[in-house]
């Protein structure tokens, strides 16, 4: 069975699509609702480092981000 996915409004319980793609006139599909709080991005207070500090993650403690230091990534996609 193949599926597209659709980005639709429910109001009153009639479905609106959102966006220029029309619903088709008969189908079988699987609803997912989304309350309004899920539909913003969280916004993060803290860095990954302590966030896994915060998990008591085994290791020296000092997590960082070796993206930031160009010489970590000299040989990537190589």
């Amino acid at each position: 069975m193949s599926y597209r996915t659709l980005e639709v409004e429910l109001e009153d319980g009639r479905v609106r699509p959102n966006g220029d793609e029309p619903l088709p006139r008969k189908a079988h599909a699987l609803l997912t609702i989304l309350s309004p709080a899920a539909s913003e991005p969280a916004k993060s207070t803290r860095s990954l480092g302590e966030a896994l500090r915060g998990l008591k993650v085994e290791g020296k403690g000092l997590f960082t981000d070796l993206s930031t230091n160009k010489r970590h990534l000299d040989d990537f996609g190589k």
